[in-house]
């Protein structure tokens, strides 16, 4: 049975508190957000929809995220009135730092808060992703077997890309236009290395092999496109629903997240599911 796993896409979904609690005040008006998701381990309540915009107006982030995140990137852009911005998601709030003011210190600051971010969300990967995997296979979950196993090839994951969204603010720095240039590599590296992570698990596979593996597949399997695409289409229709309850705030919120939780927990188990038909697929046919 996977249903106590939603505990992680509930938990997840109430953090950072600063997205909860204004999803729970609500906004003016309705807010509707079509969000073609690929399978992440941490799915949640923020892969289909963002939460309201903060009072004051402050703008939203350029759609540049960390593949193992929940749709809301760790490291992003921002832009406001008084130039570009450097947000730092933490599970507490969203911090949101004018680039030309990162000094030395407060980028050791900001690495010291995307480290710590990464290993809870590596550690927390690792156990919901590795528990999915056993318990399907009618195996104890293992939480902490799964943690010391999986967790540090998540954490080596998250950092890596971490690093590739840190790369562009020198160039953010230069012209926030720029940043638009990277826009169509996002999802495209999302769909060559969506399997990335679960290969971890699945196939115990360490880093560099899992993202060779998972540029094989997309590149060698038509059924790896055609569960992006699913998966995409899934998570579209979904937000389209999901969101104008979370930008209703209050008891419309409440039922967004009741919608949500489940749906992510499906959603990521299909994921372990599928890839680990790949790696067998796979496994059969060297054998042949």
């Amino acid at each position: 049975m996977i249903l106590p796993f939603a505990l992680v896409p509930l938990l997840t979904s109430l953090f950072p508190l600063e997205n909860a609690a204004r999803a729970l005040e609500g906004t003016q008006g309705v807010s509707i957000n079509l969000e073609f998701a690929l399978p992440t381990p941490l799915l949640d309540l923020w892969t289909f929809a963002d939460p309201p915009e903060p009072t004051g107006g402050a703008g939203r982030r350029d759609p540049i995220s960390s593949p193992l995140s929940n749709g809301n990137g760790a490291l992003g852009s921002t832009r406001s009135t008084g130039g570009p911005d450097l947000t730092v998601e933490t599970p507490l709030e969203n911090l949101a730092l004018p680039l030309e003011g990162i000094g030395p210190g407060v980028a050791v600051w900001i690495a010291l808060v995307l480290f710590l971010y990464a290993a809870i969300a590596a550690a927390l990967a690792a156990i919901y992703v590795g528990g999915l995997d056993r318990r399907l296979r009618g195996e104890p979950a293992k939480g902490f077997s799964s943690a010391v196993a999986y967790g540090p090839r998540f954490f080596a994951y998250t950092l890596l890309a971490y690093a590739a969204v840190a790369a562009l603010v020198p160039f953010a720095l230069v012209s926030p236009a720029v940043l638009l240039l990277a826009l169509p590599a996002v999802p495209v590296l999302g769909y060559l290395f969506y399997a990335t992570p679960f290969l971890f698990v699945v196939a115990d596979a360490g880093v560099l092999e899992a993202f060779r593996r998972s540029y094989g597949f997309a590149t060698g399997e038509r059924a790896y496109l055609t569960f992006a695409l699913w998966h995409a289409g899934v998570a579209a229709i979904s937000s389209l629903v999901l969101s104008p309850f979370v930008s209703a705030g209050g008891v419309a919120f409440l039922l967004a997240l009741l919608v949500a939780v489940p749906l992510a927990l499906v959603l990521t188990a299909a994921a372990v599911s599928f890839v680990r038909e790949l790696v067998e697929t796979e496994a059969v046919e060297r054998r042949a």
